[in-house]
Parts: C-alpha cells; sequence; structure tokens
C-alpha cells in the first residue's frame, strides 16, 4: 500500500517506521526541502530511511491511505492543505480527543487509529518509544473492516474493529485522567500509581469522563478505570502530550480536545463536569507559570 504520513512528531515517526517494516511505501509530508530519503528514529524500537517530501513534490499523487499524524490543534489546517495538494479517498486521524475524526469524516472515508504507546518526540523524525500495549483502527458508528483491511502492521498488535466509538471514548476518558494530573506534577505517568493524591484525583476524573459517556448512551468496550491502570503502567516512563505541549511552550495542548471537549459537551445537556473542568483550567494555570520559569521543564526537554 502506498501510505502518506502527515507530520514526523513522536507519532508519525513511530508509524512511518512501523508501516516500512510492514512492507509498506511510505512517504512522509513535511515542511523540508524537497523529497529525499532520511533516516526515522525511534529509540528503542530503531531507524529506517524514508522518504521525506514536502506537499509541492508530491502534489497530485495518489495515496491509498492518508494518516494525519499532527496534532489535534493543528488538524484542520492539514486537512486543508492535504487537500489541495494530495489525491486520496481514506484517511486515518491518530489525535487524542473528541472532534478530530468529525473533522476528517467531511472529506475522506475516514477512521480513527487509536494508539496505545507512550511516544516523546526529541525532534522532528527523531523519537522515543516509552511502552505500550496496541493499536486500534475503525470508523465512527459503521463497519470499515473491508476499508483498512490491507493496512496490515506487523510485529505490533492491531486491532480492525467494527466501530471505533466505544474504543475512542475509552481513550478519551483514559487521557482525561492522566494527561492533567501528570501535568500537573509534571511528572511522568508511572507518578500517579505512585502518589494518592495524584491517584485519587485521576481516578475522580476518569468516573466523571465514564458518566459524560453513559450519559451520551456510548457502550464502553471495557472498563475504563482498568484501562487507565494498565495504560498507565505501560507507559510508566512516558511524558505524555500534554507535558510535551507544556515545556515546548505550545499555544494550546491537546486538554482542549479532551478534559474541555468534555466539560462542554456535558454542560450542553446539563450536567457539570467539575472535575473536568478543575483538570484543565488547573492545567492552563501551569501553562502560565511555565512561560515565567521554563526551567522546570529542562529536565524534560534534555532528556
Amino acid at each position: 500500500m502506498k501510505i502518506g504520513i502527515i507530520g514526523c512528531g513522536a507519532i508519525g515517526s513511530f508509524l512511518s517506521i512501523i508501516l516500512n517494516r510492514s512492507g509498506h511505501e511510505i512517504t512522509i509530508i513535511e515542511k523540508t526541502k524537497g523529497c529525499k530519503k532520511q533516516k526515522v528514529i525511534v529509540e528503542n524500537i530503531g531507524e529506517e530511511e524514508i522518504k521525506v517530501c514536502n506537499y509541492k513534490e508530491i502534489k497530485g499523487q495518489k495515496f491509498d491511505y492518508l494518516i494525519f499524524a499532527v496534532k489535534a490543534y493543528d488538524l484542520e489546517k492539514s486537512i486543508k492543505i492535504a487537500r489541495k495538494y494530495i489525491n486520496s479517498d481514506y484517511a486515518l486521524s491518530t489525535q487524542n480527543g473528541l472532534y478530530s475524526l468529525e473533522k476528517l469524516e467531511k472529506y475522506y472515508k475516514s477512521g480513527s487509529m487509536i494508539i496505545y504507546y507512550g511516544l516523546n518526540k526529541i525532534k522532528k523524525c527523531h523519537s522515543i518509544f516509552n511502552g505500550g500495549s496496541k493499536l486500534i483502527i475503525g470508523c465512527k458508528n459503521r463497519d470499515c473492516r473491508e476499508e483498512f483491511k490491507n493496512l496490515a502492521i506487523k510485529d505490533v498488535k492491531t486491532e480492525l474493529v467494527d466501530n471505533i466509538e466505544p474504543y475512542r471514548w475509552e481513550k478519551v476518558i483514559v487521557n482525561s485522567a492522566i494527561n492533567p494530573v501528570a501535568s500537573l506534577y509534571l511528572k511522568k505517568n508511572g507518578f500517579i500509581l505512585e502518589n494518592k493524591n495524584a491517584y485519587n484525583l485521576s481516578l475522580h476524573i476518569a468516573n466523571e469522563s465514564k458518566k459524560i459517556a453513559s450519559l451520551f448512551k456510548i457502550s464502553l468496550a471495557s472498563d475504563p478505570i482498568i484501562e487507565l491502570k494498565n495504560t498507565i503502567k505501560f507507559t510508566y516512563n512516558n511524558y505524555n502530550s500534554t507535558i510535551q505541549d507544556l515545556c515546548s511552550n505550545k499555544r494550546k495542548t491537546e486538554l482542549d480536545y479532551i478534559n474541555l471537549a468534555l466539560y462542554k459537551i456535558a454542560r450542553k445537556i446539563g450536567y457539570q463536569a467539575k472535575y473536568n473542568y478543575f483538570a484543565y483550567k488547573s492545567v492552563m494555570v501551569m501553562k502560565d507559570l511555565l512561560k515565567e520559569n521554563n526551567r522546570l521543564c529542562d529536565s524534560i526537554l534534555n532528556g
């Protein structure tokens, strides 16, 4: 299969290597000069020579699948540029949280790739793998397994499911409880299991997020509280994506699409998601603090 991966951050570099090793023809689409083979590195996984091109160099090319491996807050802009330069009928979102799949569905036969792996970006096309368990691929409220069956991935546990919604919501619940809590401490995910206060706050958020899912009649694939504990264990040594955004002084964090999104959709049906709102606002305070003193991030940014 000819696959285009938009973005060469933590997720893009990881997917490019495992898909390349699975026999697919991979092109990473990035802001770069020209089009050339480039070394892509994921520490603890390995490295591969993969073609990296800018949009203009591949204008008009047809891809079997497009994978948008960008942050949720960059997705809309990436879709707009991709539609101008690239031909593809099928696309996958890899973003954490809500809204991303819905944006892709306007233009492509789309699904989500739920990624239960801990990955930290070191620099462009160079990241580090910190453990994890699986990939899940599927579409919202429809069975698209036939459409994505050729997206074979070797050496990584991958599930094609008949409806991604239970899994997408499960991941939202898990991330709503891990990302803000670990970010408040600027600690790796495993710290939540080590600290009683952090763990209790994480459980309160997870249970509230689970309640929101039930209000929207989402039938979850498994108990998200159990999945929360398992995810923390599998990604024990990982700094989550929110910490990476905070320490890189990003304008937004993915919590806009996780905790804040949960709070907003719950409010529409009269439910006050107080823990999610507290988690979001607390991390925004941390964001302001780090603008004043980014040295708190030195150990994170320097590995």
